[in-house]
């Protein structure tokens, strides 16, 4: 009804009868003309179910009204003459009639308009009414365009407000076809997202670089282009050859540039002149006169297809904020890896498209070794970076398809499809582990970080989250094995688990209750024979298990935050026991320390109160750390040291070889006074390789003025290659078994009475 009053106001300012009527005859508007002419009232005249009405609109033949309705349709416009019968008088009045077609709201509801003059006027005014009508009509077609489309903005999905958009600029501008292209950086390429036509928009409009469509979005302006076939700015042979006569490109505008184009071919001529302009027919009806024609040569109308795009624009920032929020609450916001929902979401499509396929999918638990040091070291920020770096390093180490997501905290998942069984989940494994262990410099901190990966495969009777928990297990099994392994689970691992778990808490109440007790194992200066140092080793007699291996409750310890009291148990109880024996010989002890006790800010004021209430003289201690700890080596752990150095504590690097690093820390770490050689490469020989090992690594820390002690002695032959390497002093069963401290105390007796 909104159009139809609309053009009345145009209408009513005619001289000539001017009469609105449905397809089907029925009047809906007269204007004051008609009233005075035909007898009927103006505005909206005569009830629709009124007969007499009907009557007036009926031409006469030989040209009916269905003449004219077929012409229209099949045209658009009708000029002709016919005869009008007055409803009252009967009288027949010949006029001169143009009809053209409206199209309204509704899908049905097109709309004739026909106008009725004397049939000796002249009909000048027949081209100014067109365009009016042209004007009005195309602008309710675009308000309810540009309502329909915002609707889909705000809420619909990016592809059907693409396709909607397509379909109405074709309609609204009766266009050959329309085509929106996305615009890509890397590499420069236009992708056609939605299209509407008969022609195929590949051969018609071009996306290659030469395009208007290209050229739209590097200038990042609209292009109108009228048929010129010379045209200079893009190529146009693709649009000549396809008999296309005209056409517009609109940038789509993303964040700062082009998302990418509108492009309309061939558009109805009535839209489009040979000139450059911006609008269609503009009709001046604000006066009181009649309706005057401020533009009488056409152009198109890029306002509609502008807000087309503004729409379209605004679609994409919609839809790139919520892809962007979506993104983020599936990304981890450290690494920008997949996180954890995102990741157990990988995990079961993987496992479906493997059921599919009848292929494996490995999924692998990766657990960096000791990481909590390093925020407790050199603090979060620091901790931050590596993990960072590491996640770049998974990344990159993957195979194409494999997904590396962040759990949170220090654990990774990797997801790993099309695996062709253990043997292969293992090499993947393990190339993961040789990316996490490569040097990592964190503020000028030299970190070597370890992971221990555990392996799960899934078969078509595993959920996801099952593989998660099997490959947690595998970890913890692939960790009590030493750092940086891989283990693959097995039904054995839960139960595995399940007595580390039982051994943890046992561990705390063995602690609690102070059952552990403590061996001493002699070091012998191999010159003299002479007992030097015992080493002070830990050994839990559980109540039903019987003996637990150290190697099995320190690294229970470690990972359970239980370390500290261990290792202070352990220090304070051999410090004590130190202080004793001075009273019948000056030998010392060592102890061994753990990389997590050296990180703790309080541990060198620990080590000063232990040595003073048990009075033993700061010489007499050694501490001895394991190669490894060098591997997450941290100013924390350098400047520990450094302090225990200089209050006088012997410092012993153990297991060396064992570890990744090498004896260039003598001159990295002068705080070091003696070597321990693994003892693998003593119970290697004799041999020439293994004594040409011991021989070099003796050399070179006598360089450095530094002792080497060789332990694991087990015979004469090795005891013998040690002292002709020049070793300095020995350690092992061949020479003495580790012993109560009883035991001990009568061993340095007899010695002191012999």
């Amino acid at each position: 009804m909104s159009s139809r009053l609309g053009l009345a106001t145009v209408f009513d300012h005619s001289p000539d009868v001017v009469l609105v009527s449905t397809s089907d005859g029925r009047i809906v508007h007269a204007n004051p003309e008609a009233s005075r002419t035909l007898g009927l009232d103006g505005g909206e005249h005569g009830p629709p179910d009124d007969p007499t009405v009907d009557a007036v609109v009926v031409p006469t033949p030989p040209t009916t009204l269905a003449d004219i309705l077929s012409a229209v349709q099949l045209h658009g416009t009708w000029l002709g003459r016919t005869e009008l019968v007055h409803h009252l008088t009967g009288e027949r009045l010949a006029v001169s009639t143009s009809a053209f077609a409206v199209r309204g709201h509704d899908d049905d509801s097109s709309l004739v308009v026909s106008i009725h003059r004397d049939a000796s006027a002249q009909n000048a005014d027949d081209h100014l009414l067109q365009k009016a009508l042209d004007a009005s009509t195309f602008r309710a077609s675009e308000q309810r365009v540009v309502a329909e489309l915002s609707r889909l903005a705000l809420r619909g999905r990016l592809d059907d407000l693409l396709s909607a958009a397509t379909d109405a600029v074709v309609t609204l501008y009766g266009a050959r076809c329309a085509v929106i292209t996305r615009a890509h950086d890397l590499p420069a390429t236009l992708e056609i997202v939605a299209a509407t036509g008969d022609d195929a928009p590949h051969d018609l409009c071009a996306t290659g670089p030469s395009s208007i469509t290209a050229f739209a979005s590097r200038s990042a302006t609209r292009i109108v282009w009228s048929g010129d076939a010379h045209e200079s700015r893009f190529d146009v042979a693709a649009l000549v050859a396809g008999g296309v006569e005209n056409a517009v490109a609109v940038p789509i505008d993303g964040t700062g540039q082009p998302w990418g184009v509108l492009t309309v071919l061939g558009v109805d001529s009535r839209y489009l002149s040979s000139a450059t302009g911006s609008s269609v027919p503009i009709i001046d009806i604000s006066t009181a006169g009649p309706p005057v024609l401020v533009s009488d040569n056409p152009m198109l109308d890029t306002g509609a297809l502008d807000t087309v795009s503004d729409v379209v624009s605004a679609a994409v920032h919609r839809v790139g904020v919520e892809s962007e929020l979506r993104y983020r609450s599936l990304r981890d916001p450290l690494t920008g890896l997949p996180n954890r929902a995102l990741a157990y979401d990988r995990i079961e499509s993987a496992v479906e498209r493997g059921v599919a396929k009848a292929t494996t999918t490995a999924v692998m638990l990766i657990d960096l070794d000791d990481f909590k040091s390093i925020n407790d070291g050199l603090g979060h920020e620091a901790g931050d970076s590596a993990l960072v770096s590491i996640g770049n390093r998974l990344t990159r180490a993957s195979r194409p398809g494999d997904t590396v997501a962040r759990l949170g905290g220090d654990e990774f998942v990797a997801v790993c499809e099309n695996i062709s069984g253990p043997e292969e989940s293992i090499a993947v494994a393990q190339a993961y582990a040789d990316a996490v262990r490569a040097a990592i410099v964190v503020d000028g901190n030299e970190l070597r970080i370890t992971a221990s990966i555990g392996v799960a495969l899934a078969d078509d009777t595993v959920p996801g989250n099952e593989l998660i928990r099997r490959a947690d297990v595998a970890m913890y099994r692939a960790k009590d094995t030493g750092r940086g392994n891989v283990a693959v689970f097995d039904t054995d691992d839960r139960e595995h688990r399940r007595n580390q778990l039982a051994l943890s808490a046992d561990l705390r109440s063995a602690l609690d209750s102070q059952i552990l007790t403590l061996a001493y194992q002699p070091i012998f200066d191999i010159a003299t024979g002479r007992i030097t140092a015992v080493e002070a080793l830990a050994r839990w007699q559980h109540p039903t298990l019987g003996s637990v291996s150290p190697e099995t409750f320190v690294r229970i310890a470690e990972r359970t935050g239980q370390i500290n009291t261990l290792g202070l148990w352990a220090l304070h109880t051999a410090c004590v026991q130190a202080a004793e024996w001075q009273a019948i010989s000056d030998v010392g002890v060592r102890v061994n320390v753990s990389a997590l006790q050296l990180r703790q800010p309080e541990f060198v004021a620990s080590v000063a109160r232990i040595l003073a209430s048990s009075g033993l003289p700061v010489g007499r201690l050694g501490l001895e750390i394991t190669e490894t700890v060098w591997l997450a080596d941290t100013a924390q752990v350098r400047d520990a040291l450094t302090e225990l150095h200089e209050m006088g504590v012997s410092i012993l690097l153990d297991d060396l070889g064992s570890g990744h690093s090498s004896v260039t820390y003598l001159s990295r770490y002068p705080v070091i006074e003696a070597f321990k050689i693994d003892q693998t490469y003593i119970q290697a020989m004799p041999g020439k390789q293994p004594e040409a090992i011991v021989s070099a690594i003796v050399s070179l820390a006598h360089a450095f003025d530094v002792a080497v002690v060789g332990e694991g002695v087990e015979s004469q032959a090795q005891f013998d290659r040690l002292r002709d390497s020049g070793c300095d002093l020995a350690q092992g069963f061949w020479l003495a078994h580790p012993a109560s401290a009883n035991e001990v105390t009568s061993m340095l007796l007899e010695r002191r009475a012999g």
